[in-house]
């Protein structure tokens, strides 16, 4: 699956609808819509919503929480430890 690529720092709340990478996130809260894919690089403040068959892979911290309504999400954090929930 080809991700589009987002590389300037993106902040505030995001709501992704389609399947994309971001490089330099800096999010209070995040939507991730139905079957999207996204990675992401950087941090999550606030709420981090996954709806029905999204997945997040998530490089960096969710400092926040997350209400899961069907979706995955991957953490990979600067250990070499991966967290995976679904």
């Amino acid at each position: 699956m080809q991700l589009v690529n987002i590389n300037e720092t993106i902040t505030g709340d995001v709501f992704i609808k389609r399947n994309i990478q971001y490089n330099d996130l800096k999010a209070e809260n995040v939507i991730v819509y139905e079957n999207v894919t996204t990675r992401i690089f950087g941090t999550i403040k606030g709420l981090l919503t996954l709806k029905k068959g999204s997945i997040v892979y998530l490089h960096g911290i969710l400092y926040g929480s997350m209400h899961n309504e069907g979706g995955e999400l991957h953490i990979f954090n600067k250990g070499n430890e991966t967290l995976n929930h679904s």
